[in-house]
């Protein structure tokens, strides 16, 4: 069972959700923070700390030399030691996040009470990147089974009543306008975590407003050169561009627009040109097609570390956690 730290442990939704993950078996949950408000929060709320382990900087036998690391690390961007010392000292985000590169846990879930720059901040900076990854992304699920059933991580939910798999949407929350490397490690990145997550195998569309040189501009030209890379870095993967939605999603559209393609009419994960078409795109998907959104889920780490809407309820950090303790099973 993945061990998975929790920040932001003063609100009361954290710690509802850790004892739901208890009570299920889902992880084995441990705290960030500050012990004394943590327990403090959880006698407010009603909720018993018996049993739970609160990680503390205060407290922790090896503090100085994961300090003395961080700061060696990141030398050409502090200052001085007593910066690094001052921002691990202060901030139990990235304190959690030196744990989970240092394999103490498997992975962190954050940000019902942080904004997203902290969480992914904390992420780049006390774990990293993942090798040949230049880019921190963001994906979601989308998950359009009509019986209401939430989406498991687990493999217990893998086809959908129209017997298209759960499919993935990136980026919609991190990258503004990525250019084409970006853009490969994002399809890199979101093919990865959506093949842990669902146990399906990824077909990647590269989405533009044209199939196949139907139209030509900076924007298409992206979009090929991105799938060219992807391409080169991975060629096993199975991935097509520049496709419109319709061609990378029907397959009697695709037979017309994109007969070729090894993608077209297939597709599951959809890599969108940038930030504004992804995070439209998936919200047309959630709201209108009423598919349950799951994310964002933050990729491109070393290790996970993910972020949550401060708007999230008690299930949303559920899910959550089973996606970061999924994410945290090697390869």
């Amino acid at each position: 069972m993945r061990k998975i730290l929790l920040g932001d442990a003063t609100d009361e939704r954290m710690l509802r959700a850790a004892h739901i993950c208890r009570e299920q078996n889902t992880a084995n949950i441990e705290f960030i923070g500050d012990p004394d408000l943590i327990a403090s929060a959880a006698e407010r709320d009603g909720i018993h700390l018996e049993g739970w382990y609160i990680w503390s900087q205060k407290t922790f036998a090896d503090i100085e030399l994961y300090i003395k690391e961080y700061y060696l690390s990141r030398q050409s961007k502090v200052p001085d030691f007593e910066t690094a010392h001052a921002e691990v000292m202060h901030d139990d985000l990235l304190f959690g996040a030196l744990l989970v590169h240092h394999g103490i846990a498997d992975g962190m879930v954050a940000g019902s009470l942080s904004t997203s720059a902290h969480v992914i901040r904390a992420g780049l900076r006390g774990i990293g990147l993942a090798p040949n990854i230049r880019s921190l992304s963001s994906m979601f699920l989308l998950n359009f089974n009509s019986s209401g059933k939430d989406f498991s991580p687990f493999g217990r939910t893998k086809v959908l009543p129209t017997e298209h798999p759960i499919l993935a949407f990136a980026d919609c929350a991190v990258l503004v306008d990525p250019d084409a490397h970006q853009l490969a490690d994002i399809a890199i990145s979101t093919a990865q975590t959506y093949k842990q997550l669902t146990g399906n195998e990824p077909n990647v569309a590269m989405l533009s407003y044209s199939t196949k040189g139907s139209a030509s501009s900076d924007s298409t030209k992206k979009i090929i050169l991105a799938t060219e890379i992807v391409k080169e870095r991975e060629p096993n993967l199975v991935i097509d561009g520049e496709l419109q939605f319709d061609a990378a999603f029907i397959p009697s559209v695709a037979e017309r627009k994109a007969p070729d393609s090894p993608v077209g009419g297939s597709a599951n994960v959809f890599i969108f040109p940038n930030l504004d078409a992804g995070n439209i795109g998936y919200k047309i998907a959630e709201r209108l097609g009423g598919a349950q959104a799951i994310g964002p889920i933050l990729q491109g780490l070393a290790k996970p570390m993910n972020d949550l809407s401060r708007g999230a309820s008690i299930n949303d950090i559920v899910t959550m956690i089973r996606v970061t303790g999924v994410q945290g099973i090697k390869n």
